[in-house]
């Protein structure tokens, strides 16, 4: 049985499948027409802490963040510097024996295995600051501020290195200064210890733009070296002219040759057949690039049969000694 009367308002029974009405939200705000946000309430467990007490940042935060992102930084750093340093010792090894000149004595062997082994040591040592360099152009570069200003840029942080990295490194940049010393004394004693008896004298005199070697002990004077195998040579070097530098890079002979000055090399054995090049290495005028001449290193026999056609003295030329 129905009344006439219609429904109060909010009444109405909900129909089949029609969605259930919701209650509208509530909205508290504040007299200035904004919501203010909800502050986290304090947990009942904890304490206030002191006037100037440290409070640590959370884990994965601040100082610690830093020291593990470093030290990501560093194993990059150091796997590239090895990596590189590899690649670039094989290339070391099988360039420089390409581009020295072959050994004819045991100076000139010496000479080419300190180049060998200084390239070896510093091809390490300066990719460890290059790498570096640039890791540190690339992965801590800055992009430029919003306002354009290189003034609002913030600095980074402060580094702290630690006394063992200190003492690391003056330890072995220390150990690769004493053994480059100790390497030079060793090659420099074997020069000037136990020198050969009697070696062969030749003196040499630079003019512009040639080479005269004068044999002594032999009457030969020529503008073409002749030397015979496995005999010791001693060279005599002056200048008629201005400053020269006398040089055999295949017998590691390397000396300067001033006006009205003689200067002696030390003594070298060719143990070599062949043909070499002497040449000027100083500045010396206008043809300082033609100043060359031809080096023989030939057998007795045949070094005998040259001084004999020279007008020299065959017997002298026979002998180990000649001074």
């Amino acid at each position: 049985m129905t009344s006439g009367l219609p429904p109060a308002p909010g009444s109405e029974e909900p129909q089949a499948g029609a969605p259930e009405p919701q209650a509208p939200a509530v909205e508290q705000s504040s007299p200035g027409g904004s919501r203010p946000p909800l502050a986290a309430e304090p947990s009942p467990s904890a304490e206030p802490a002191p006037p100037g007490a440290v409070i640590p940042p959370p884990p994965g935060t601040g100082q610690a963040a830093g020291v593990q992102g470093g030290r990501v930084h560093i194993r990059r750093v150091l796997t590239i510097w090895a990596v590189l340093s590899a690649v670039c010792l094989a290339l070391v090894l099988l360039i420089v024996p390409l581009v020295t000149p072959q050994s004819a004595s045991s100076v000139a062997g010496f000479a080419s295995l300190t180049d060998l082994v200084f390239t070896a040591l510093a091809v390490p040592v300066s990719l460890f600051v290059w790498v570096f360099v640039f890791y540190s152009l690339v992965a801590f570069r800055q992009k430029a501020p919003a306002s354009g200003r290189v003034e609002d840029l913030e600095d980074g942080p402060p580094l702290e290195p630690r006394p063992w990295q200190q003492f690391m490194w003056l330890g072995i940049t220390g150990a690769l200064a004493l053994f480059l010393v100790a390497w030079g004394m060793f090659g420099f004693y074997r020069e000037i210890t136990d020198p050969p008896a009697n070696p062969l004298v030749v003196d040499v005199t630079g003019q512009q733009w040639t080479w005269t070697y004068d044999y002594p002990s032999l009457g030969v004077q020529s503008h073409v070296l002749e030397l015979p195998l496995n005999r010791p040579v001693e060279f005599r070097i002056t200048s008629d002219d201005v400053l020269h530098g006398f040089a055999i890079d295949n017998l590691g002979v390397a000396m300067d040759a001033y006006p009205g000055f003689w200067v002696t090399a030390p003594i070298v054995t060719p143990t070599r057949l062949g043909q070499m090049t002497a040449r000027c290495v100083e500045l010396c005028g206008l043809y300082h690039t033609y100043m060359w001449t031809e080096v023989d290193v030939v057998t007795q026999a045949d070094f005998t049969a040259w001084v004999t056609a020279n007008g020299g003295n065959a017997g002298a030329a026979s002998t180990q000694g000649g001074a």
